[in-house]
């Protein structure tokens, strides 16, 4: 996943969200993944008076990147600190039990992705760290230590779709515990020499590795091991069913295949339990321009269900 340029972020299928999503006021309304809050942004006016956004995330920053946005709005916001696996409780404790539409935009926000300090990037250095909640949990490091070769192959095959994944986990594990990988630049290294095109193995003298579709297939992988995210999703779809009101819309928005299947199976299964009285037949894709304008949002795929009343 690539990220907008530094400092800007632009919400990822915005006029879809806003027509799948219906926002209204007096409406309360969860997002997720408040990340850089591009989309809270944009429904917070729409749903007062009288409605209110709750916003997720593990990062306790996310908060403070918003603050400006709020506005005249800031009434209506409320900010919800933890993981959306446990998003029941966490509305419990705002004295809030059903919500009227819920998004999901699985990705990492460009903001995490362009400090350098969280460990996100293959492009600029930075620690073996990765968590999006830096103050709780394994860092990327402390996981490297531990893993076995044939459970990192795996992870890497499965959350990142990655090629040779038996090499890349060897070469991977072989040289962390070598002393060789102290950082994301020496990760980058180590994994860029398997990128499939030769121009893109190259090192510049300044350190960096020029881009390749490896590195972020792994980095990804990754990412995604460090802060449990695809069970954090199984786990968010299994309390969809208490905390929608009948008739409200949840929508999922995607950027690796495993989330996509994970979304795609679990929407169908809550349609055919009669949960669901609607779902996306196929995934909504970014337009051209859009793509265009925001490269990040280039390997998104957007799907939505509505309960049943």
């Amino acid at each position: 996943m690539r990220t907008t340029p530094e400092g800007d972020h632009l919400p990822v299928l915005a006029d879809e969200i806003l027509n799948i999503l219906c926002p209204s006021p007096g409406k309360i309304i969860v997002d997720c993944t408040l990340g850089a809050g591009g989309h809270t942004s944009l429904l917070l006016p729409l749903v007062a008076p009288g409605g209110k956004i709750f916003g997720v995330d593990l990062d306790p920053l996310a908060v403070q990147r918003l603050q400006e946005k709020l506005g005249d709005h800031a009434d209506s916001f409320d900010f919800l600190h933890g993981n959306f696996a446990g998003l029941d409780r966490l509305l419990m404790e705002k004295e809030v039990f059903q919500v009227d539409a819920l998004l999901a935009d699985l990705g990492v926000s460009s903001p995490q992705i362009d400090d350098p300090e969280r460990g996100f990037s293959y492009i600029r250095p930075g620690p073996l760290d990765m968590r999006m909640d830096t103050s709780k949990g394994q860092t990327l490091a402390q996981i490297l230590e531990k893993i076995d070769v044939a459970t990192l192959a795996e992870k890497l095959a499965e959350f990142g779709d990655v090629e040779k994944a038996d090499l890349i986990a060897q070469d991977i594990k072989d040289n962390y515990l070598a002393g060789m990988i102290r950082n994301t630049t020496d990760l980058s290294h180590v994994v860029g020499k398997y990128s499939l095109r030769k121009s893109n193995q190259q090192v510049f003298a300044r350190g960096d590795v020029k881009p390749a579709n490896v590195l972020a297939q792994v980095f990804q992988a990754l990412r995604i091991l460090v802060n449990r995210e695809l069970d954090n999703l199984k786990s968010l779809i299994r309390i969809l069913p208490f905390i929608l009101k009948p008739g409200a819309t949840v929508a999922f928005i995607s950027f690796h295949s495993g989330e996509d299947r994970i979304v795609k199976k679990s929407l169908a299964t809550l349609l055919d339990q009669g949960v669901f009285c609607e779902i996306s037949k196929d995934p909504i894709r970014p337009s051209y321009e859009e793509k265009m304008l925001n490269p990040r949002s280039r390997s998104a795929k957007l799907r939505w269900g509505r309960k049943n009343n």
